[in-house]
C-alpha cells in the first residue's frame, strides 16, 4: 500500500508539472526501463561498471581489514591511520574524483573512488568487531597452545563477522553511489555513467529515472548476494 501511495503521488506531481522533461510519469519511466532492459548495450554497460565498482569495493575492503588488524595489534598504528581514515570520510566525492582524473585513466576512475569511499567503512566495522571480541577466549586459546590458524577461524572470525557483515553491506552501497557518480564526471566509454550523462544532456528524464532504478536494482542485488555469502561463511565457520 505504501508503494502505491507514493506512485500515485508521483503521478499526480507529474500531471501537475505537465512537462515530461521536468518530471516523467511512472508509466513513462516503466516503458523506458523495459526498453533499456531489452538492449544489449545496457547489460554491457552494467557489466563494465559493476566490474569496476566491485573491484574497488573488494580492494577497499581488504585494505580496510588489513589496517584494522594492524590498528588492533599495535596501538600506534591506530593513531597513525586515524588522519587517513578521517580524510577519506570527510573529503567530498567530487574533490576525490577531480584529483583522481589527474592520477588515473577515466576508465578506472570508479574503481579508485569506490576503494577510497569503501575502505573507511570496512575499517571502522572491523576495528569495532576486533575490539569487542572475548579476550578471555583468546587468552585461554594461548594457554592451551591452540594453533594460530585455528584461533583465527574458530574464535576471531565468528566474533568479527556480525560487525563486518553490516560494515561491508554499508560500504557496498556507498561504493555503488560514489562509483557511478565518478563515472558521470569522468564519462568513461561504455559505462553506466556515460549513459546517465547522455540522458542529462538530452533531457531524457524518463530514461534518467529508468537508469536510476536499474542502478538501485544492481546495488540491491549485489548487497543481497553479499549477505548470502557472509551468512554462508558464518555458518561454515560455526561448523568448525
Amino acid at each position: 500500500m505504501a508503494a502505491l501511495f507514493w506512485l500515485a503521488l508521483w503521478q499526480l506531481a507529474a500531471w501537475a508539472v505537465g512537462q515530461e522533461f521536468l518530471l516523467a510519469a511512472p508509466l513513462s519511466v516503466l516503458a523506458s526501463l523495459l526498453h533499456l532492459l531489452a538492449q544489449g548495450s545496457t547489460w554491457l554497460a552494467a557489466a563494465q561498471s559493476s566490474l569496476r565498482v566491485l573491484l574497488g569495493f573488494v580492494l577497499g575492503s581488504l585494505f580496510g581489514l588489513l589496517l584494522a588488524a594492524l590498528a588492533c595489534w599495535r596501538p600506534w598504528a591506530h593513531e597513525l591511520f586515524a588522519p587517513l581514515v578521517q580524510a577519506a570520510r570527510a573529503v567530498p566525492v567530487a574533490s576525490f574524483v577531480i584529483l583522481a582524473i589527474i592520477l588515473v585513466s577515466s576508465r578506472w576512475l570508479s574503481t579508485l573512488i569506490a576503494f577510497v569511499i569503501g575502505f573507511p567503512v570496512v575499517y571502522a566495522a572491523a576495528l569495532s568487531g576486533l575490539a569487542a571480541r572475548d579476550r578471555q577466549l583468546d587468552e585461554m586459546a594461548r594457554v592451551f597452545q591452540v594453533p594460530l590458524a585455528r584461533r583465527l577461524f574458530a574464535l576471531t572470525l565468528p566474533q568479527l563477522l556480525p560487525h563486518l557483515r553490516a560494515g561491508l553491506v554499508s560500504a557496498l552501497g556507498l561504493c555503488w553511489k560514489s562509483g557511478v557518480a565518478a563515472e558521470v564526471i569522468g564519462i568513461p566509454r561504455g559505462s553506466i555513467g556515460e549513459m546517465l550523462y547522455a540522458t542529462k544532456v538530452n533531457y531524457h528524464t524518463a530514461e534518467l529515472f529508468a537508469w536510476t532504478i536499474f542502478i538501485v536494482l544492481l546495488s540491491l542485488l549485489s548487497a543481497r548476494l553479499l549477505r548470502l555469502f557472509m551468512d554462508a561463511l558464518f555458518h561454515q565457520l560455526g561448523a568448525l
